[in-house]
């Protein structure tokens, strides 16, 4: 008799491949506690394991009849999208923007006649905002949302994958300081959580203060947020030839001009 494989769905980057290694690792699916985490900080290793292909499926589509649903949660929307980023295209920015929007090379060309890392960004910077609040809404029929991973208290995650796995019927087999302790070693490689916060709070920096701070930025994409959002509030970075993002605030101030409704003010292909 076959045995229905447990249906994960969840948001692109919002860490279901570690939910579900979690729930193998500590049900008496599995012999072994131990976890394996990539060098990226994700668990994509173990969706190429027999155990992942004999016990799960996975996919984004969010269905509400989905065994085990993830959601994302408000304020971490980039901190996803550059966690898939990461840890899916291994930072391969063409090959990322080609799963979002096939022809983007061409789009590149056609507006500013060549593809740089400059003009990269700024394609990303006209569109991630609507891509961030579609991809990641929260979703009210969630069985975990992403916040309980990453929570101060310790008892927490312990707590909501034993209940994940006695909602699927099965039976926890560790001890909680077991689960504790690997989820601590997990959660320290997560480098892009709270990016969001750090990227916006380095931007009020930039705004209203003449501190001298150092960019948060890790990739292209929270590059082209800090852009995004600058524009939001009325600044322009003259980005021409700008292949080296920035490093400091007073760097980036530096190449900020106010936002013109007159276009000719504007410097030259920015």
């Amino acid at each position: 008799m076959m045995i229905p494989r447990i249906h994960v769905t969840w948001p692109p980057g919002c860490y279901g491949s570690y939910i579900m290694q979690s729930i193998y690792a500590y049900s008496n699916l599995s012999s072994n506690y131990e976890l394996i985490i990539d060098h990226t900080g994700s668990s994509h290793t173990f969706r190429n394991s027999e155990a992942m292909d004999k016990h799960f499926s996975m996919d984004h589509l969010l269905s509400d009849n989905s065994d085990i649903i993830i959601s994302s949660v408000t304020g971490h929307e980039l901190d996803y999208f550059v966690n898939q980023f990461v840890k899916q295209s291994e930072g391969d920015v063409s090959e990322y923007l080609e799963s979002l929007f096939p022809n983007f090379k061409w789009e590149i060309k056609k507006q500013w006649n060549k593809e740089e890392l400059w003009t990269t960004r700024e394609y990303i910077s006209c569109w991630i905002q609507l891509v961030l609040a579609v991809a990641y809404k929260n979703n009210i029929n969630a069985s975990i949302t992403t916040d309980k991973l990453f929570d101060e208290n310790k008892d927490i995650f312990p707590a909501e994958i034993s209940r994940l796995i006695q909602k699927l019927g099965l039976s926890v087999v560790v001890d909680d300081n077991i689960i504790e302790t690997n989820h601590s070693v997990w959660q320290k490689q997560q480098q892009y959580h709270n990016l969001q916060k750090r990227c916006d709070k380095w931007i009020s920096e930039i705004i209203n203060t003449k501190e001298n701070t150092p960019s948060p930025c890790i990739t292209i994409l929270d590059e082209a947020y800090i852009q995004n959002r600058l524009r939001e509030h009325g600044y322009e970075i003259q980005c021409y030839n700008l292949n080296n993002f920035p490093k400091t605030s007073n760097e980036l101030r530096q190449l900020l001009y106010k936002e013109s409704k007159d276009e000719t003010t504007k410097p030259k292909d920015c």
